[in-house]
């Protein structure tokens, strides 16, 4: 009967150490799994991010900078526009410097597809996306046009538009006739320029003038010194014929 006990006793406890084996392998088999299952879910999370690092916006292109006078004349219209005041010294382009939240009005990007501002205007300047100074007034133009778009006819911001709109066009034409009577100069002084040599010859000889001058008075010396001597002969002669006279 002990025998039996004992028996019973030592399968009990195979049974148990052996189901304790199997629970520790089956949880490092978990703890493995559950590794994997974070690794392939790392994995996943990066392959995603990749594909949407790759379905995303391309990176913009740098465009190679425009000339230095170019970019000179862009800044300078856009510097008027935005100082720009009014009769009452009021700064109009400071309601279009920076487009509205669209949180806070939504509605604005539902009705306008191109929206822009000052803001973006200088941006694109920097960074040599405007490549004439039509391309700056097609965005110049495009502001008014979302301003007009957006307000009612007759308030203080459509008006403003158009205001924005007349003095980019007056500020242009101004720019224009300044560098057209800047390249008139400069082709007048390149033309100066060479009648100028031409004229350097006659200019070198204007001392000829004073030697004639100092030759005429040698002349006049000397016609002044033979007239005295004629006159000297001809008073000799005088007196002579005077002598012959009183004689006879």
């Amino acid at each position: 009967m002990n025998g039996s006990v004992v028996n019973n006793n030592t399968l009990k406890a195979g049974e148990n150490g052996s189901l304790e084996e199997m629970e520790e392998d089956i949880s490092l088999k978990k703890r493995k799994g559950d590794r994997h299952g974070d690794k392939d879910l790392q994995a996943g999370q990066e392959t995603g991010e990749k594909v949407k690092r790759k379905r995303g916006r391309p990176p913009a292109e740098k465009l190679p900078p425009n000339p230095p006078e170019l970019t000179r004349t862009l800044n300078t219209l856009v510097d008027m526009v935005i100082n720009y005041k009014d009769g009452l010294g009021r700064q109009i382009s400071k309601g279009f410097v920076q487009l509205p939240s669209k949180k806070e009005v939504p509605e604005y990007y539902e009705l306008i597809r191109k929206p822009v501002d000052f803001r973006r205007i200088r941006e694109r300047v920097r960074n040599h996306k405007y490549r004439s100074v039509g391309d700056l007034e097609k965005d110049i133009f495009l502001l008014c046009h979302n301003a007009q778009t957006y307000n009612l006819e007759g308030s203080q911001i459509y008006e403003d538009s158009i205001v924005i709109k007349s003095v980019f066009e007056s500020a242009r034409q101004r720019i224009v006739t300044d560098e057209e009577q800047k390249e008139m100069v400069s082709a007048s002084h390149s033309d100066n320029g060479g009648r100028a040599e031409d004229q350097f010859v006659p200019s070198a000889v204007k001392p000829l003038p004073v030697q004639l001058k100092k030759e005429n008075k040698e002349e006049r010396s000397r016609n002044m010194t033979s007239k005295r001597l004629h006159s000297d002969l001809d008073s000799d002669e005088d007196l002579e014929d005077n002598t012959t006279k009183d004689e006879g």
